[in-house]
């Protein structure tokens, strides 16, 4: 096959026109500058190579004025595409442009007025040289700098650019140039291949810069979020911290209370206690994970109390079930192990978290809680449902239920953690959380683990009363007479307080208002609601006005139980 140099340049040409596509393919995805003016760079360099080899069929204007300009200014749009990579200053590009226009000059005089091949080769091979001198400049200043990692490839690409420039200049009087100048030897055909071969290595250099870019802001993001998530879990321990004053706070004044208080109000008062016992365990567990990274929701299966475990829980289902006028059943066999080998707080947090959803999604119905035992060797298997006749779950939708943040209802406000967790907790035990649901009939959550037993075996086990919680009724309130309220105004500032859950704060506007003996009434009412820490009783006071008949206020009010309702696992 006869190679020659108009050979070459249709090669080059096709060969430079895909690497420009290749560029602009790379720009679609990531819309950067630098990979515009290197795709126009490859392309400007194929249109002269193209340009070249139409030599015999297009005037001299286009076959080597615009043709050669091409070139050049490929080399131009290179530079100014490594700048942008780098972030530098196109400091030489004005000089560059005047050695373009100096070319153009030049080649225009050896064409039109002296024709000469070889001084044409001459202007071209130095114009290059010059662009070439200045890209390495500022390739070995940003090494110099160590603004930014710069591939090897690009420098000894570049300058094998240079030396390619640099041959044919100093080879062409040994090899002249003939007037047709597509009629060269094979030192002009070499040397066009060898422009093709650097040209594809710059492109190849090039995608490797940018895939390093590319990866210095995937590492950059990645650092940056680990930061993030470094920063969250501390702002977790100091607010965990922060929040166990409060309780401790909590628990103290609820002992004091409860060393002088009557019979009625001891269930209450100790209700309280263990409500914010359970709280401080958890808070603690939160510190523990902050300060030692350690995963969350770790078993522990220690020794419990089944039995009083059992019965904590019952106390708070019905403090919840009786806020929207439910009945809480508990359901157990006829004989329970008292003390078994198991993480009660993890049971204790499960089973909160579907008796707090039951109770949320059920309104004047019912919610069960049923508990199994069956001997199984040296332990038992335990099994447990909670069951509710509230709105149901449509299981038809495809929504995994247990997923984080899959909330059931959304208007209810759920975060959707609470099954997500209770799911881990029990994988963690040996089981696993099971759903069958009708909508609008109610559902039933299910789970079953196997715990060794520490005490006596199968028929050993203590006889376990069942019990049933109805709903209450309404309690009798005094008959408040007409316009013994306090003002509008002061009663939008109970109603800002009562929604924040301010209790010191609405204990100080109660001390405030009892200087006005009109306001007894009233405010009896209030102090017995604030004793139940039943805040939402205390705004749906406040919310109404003087103008409203206080009997209908009264009759729409919360019932007030002499139960305190427990604080609930925020759950979902």
């Amino acid at each position: 096959m006869n190679l020659n140099l108009a050979t070459a340049a249709v090669f080059s040409s096709m060969v430079e026109i895909a690497l420009c596509i290749g560029m602009l393919v790379l720009w679609t995805r990531e819309r950067v500058r630098y990979l515009v003016f290197w795709s126009s760079g490859f392309f400007a360099f194929g249109v002269g190579a193209l340009l070249v080899s139409l030599r015999e069929r297009i005037t001299d204007i286009f076959s080597i004025l615009v043709a050669n300009t091409s070139l050049t200014l490929s080399s131009i749009l290179f530079y100014v595409g490594i700048c942008l990579f780098f972030d530098r200053r196109r400091s030489w590009l004005p000089w560059m442009l005047l050695v373009l226009i100096a070319e153009v000059a030049l080649l225009a005089h050896f064409v039109f007025v002296d024709y000469h091949t070889t001084a044409r080769v001459y202007v071209y091979n130095t114009a290059q040289t010059l662009i070439v001198l200045a890209t390495l400049q500022t390739l070995f200043s940003v090494i110099h700098e160590k603004k930014k990692e710069v591939n090897p490839e690009v420098v000894i690409v570049t300058s094998l650019f240079f030396a390619a420039h640099s041959v044919r200049s100093v080879g062409t009087p040994f090899f002249p140039a003939p007037q047709d100048f597509l009629a060269s030897g094979n030192f002009q055909t070499l040397l066009a291949f060898g422009l093709m071969l650097i040209h594809i290595a710059y492109a190849q250099a090039f995608g490797n810069m940018h895939a390093a870019a590319l990866n210095a802001e995937l590492n950059a993001a990645l650092t940056d979020a680990k930061i993030k998530e470094r920063q969250k879990v501390e702002v977790l321990g100091y607010v965990s911290h922060d929040l166990r004053a409060p309780l401790a706070t909590i628990r103290g004044y609820s002992e004091l209370l409860l060393a002088n208080a009557p019979k009625d109000q001891q269930g209450s008062l100790q209700m309280i206690q263990r409500s914010v016992k359970y709280q401080l365990d958890l808070i603690n567990e939160l510190l523990e994970y902050a300060k030692s990274e350690l995963q969350p929701l770790a078993v522990k299966p220690v020794t419990t109390d089944l039995h009083l475990l059992l019965d904590d829980i019952s106390e708070y289902a019905i403090a919840l079930c009786s806020q929207q006028g439910n009945r809480f059943e508990y359901q157990v066999s006829e004989r329970l192990p008292r003390h078994i080998t198991v993480d009660g707080k993890r049971l204790q947090q499960v089973l909160l978290n579907l008796l707090s959803n039951a109770a949320k999604f059920t309104r004047g119905g019912s919610v069960t809680l049923s508990v199994t035992a069956r001997p199984d060797k040296a332990g038992c298997a335990l099994f447990f449902a909670v069951s509710d006749t509230g709105i149901g779950i449509d299981l038809n939708q495809g929504i995994d239920i247990f997923g984080a943040f899959q909330q059931m209802q959304a208007e209810n406000g759920s975060t959707g953690l609470g099954l997500f967790i209770s799911q881990r907790i029990l994988s963690a035990m040996g089981g696993s959380l099971n759903v069958t649901s009708t909508s609008g009939e109610g559902t039933t959550f299910s789970f079953a683990f196997f715990a060794p037993v520490v005490d006596a075996y199968g028929t050993g086990w203590p006889i376990v009363a069942r019990r049933q919680a109805q709903p209450r009724s309404p309690a009798q309130h005094p008959t408040i007479p007409p316009g013994s309220m306090p003002t509008d105004q002061a009663l939008d500032e109970l109603a800002h307080l009562a929604l924040h859950g301010r209790l010191t704060d609405i204990e100080r506007w109660i001390e405030i208002q009892s200087g006005t003996d009109d306001y007894a009434p009233y405010l009896d009412l209030l102090k017995s609601s604030l004793e139940q820490f039943d805040f939402s009783a205390i705004h749906m006071l406040a919310s109404h006005r003087r103008s409203t008949d206080m009997a209908e206020i009264i009759s729409s009010a919360p019932p007030v139980s002499s139960t305190a309702h427990a604080a609930p696992l925020s759950v979902s």
